[in-house]
């Protein structure tokens, strides 16, 4: 099993950080033998869509004929999904929302003609669905009877992801974080991931190959 592990958060020692590695962690003791690749948008900031992208996306007929280069990035992180069983985020929620980080991301692996298709009924994904876990550290209250804020992060990413097929998503809220006491983070984690749902991983099981067969 191949895992996509991605973090966004800019502080080194982060609430979303502790969450998408305990999640990792989690999908490693179901599946010890599975294959760990990293994405830190913190460490390694993705450049925002550069001019000869937007330009090549603007229109069938510069999809057809692409900028040379201009796709090179966002292919790249296209591969790396669909190189993926299983996909792990990590991220705050900063003003709402997603983080620019992430953002920059999504509209690079969003693309007409390689990750959905546009139709007369909105957007197709051509991916194929695999699970994806997200942990979401939010220093207010977005989810649940105590909500004081609107959330656009959740519905946000379950449409951009569903756009390119990828439906099986679970999201875990950490809430309140900027009251919570960092000695309590652990019990905290543990709390928001309580209800994962590890049975997803049985679709992203493969056929294992003997060797000298």
């Amino acid at each position: 099993m191949n895992i996509l592990h991605i973090d966004c958060s800019p502080r080194p020692e982060s609430y979303s950080r502790q969450l998408s590695a305990a999640i990792v962690k989690k999908l490693l003791g179901v599946r010890p033998g599975a294959h760990v690749s990293r994405r830190d948008f913190a460490s390694v900031p993705l450049p925002h869509a550069a001019p000869d992208y937007a330009t090549t996306l603007s229109s069938p007929a510069t999809l057809a004929a692409p900028l040379r280069g201009a796709l090179d990035v966002s292919e790249a992180l296209i591969q790396e999904v669909e190189a993926a069983d299983v996909i792990v985020i990590g991220t705050p929620m900063h003003n709402l929302t997603v983080p620019s980080v992430l953002k920059a991301w999504i509209d690079q692996i969003l693309r007409a003609g390689r990750t959905f298709k546009s139709t007369p009924a909105g957007k197709i994904g051509m991916l194929s669905d695999r699970p994806v876990f997200i942990g979401i550290a939010s220093g207010g209250v977005f989810a649940g009877d105590r909500a004081n804020q609107p959330d656009f992060l959740t519905p946000y990413l379950s449409v951009v992801l569903g756009s390119i097929g990828l439906k099986t998503l679970q999201f875990f809220p950490l809430q309140a974080t900027a009251f919570l006491d960092w000695d309590q983070a652990t019990l905290a984690v543990d709390n928001a991931l309580a209800a994962i749902d590890l049975t997803v991983l049985a679709k992203t099981a493969r056929p294992m190959t003997v060797k000298g067969a």
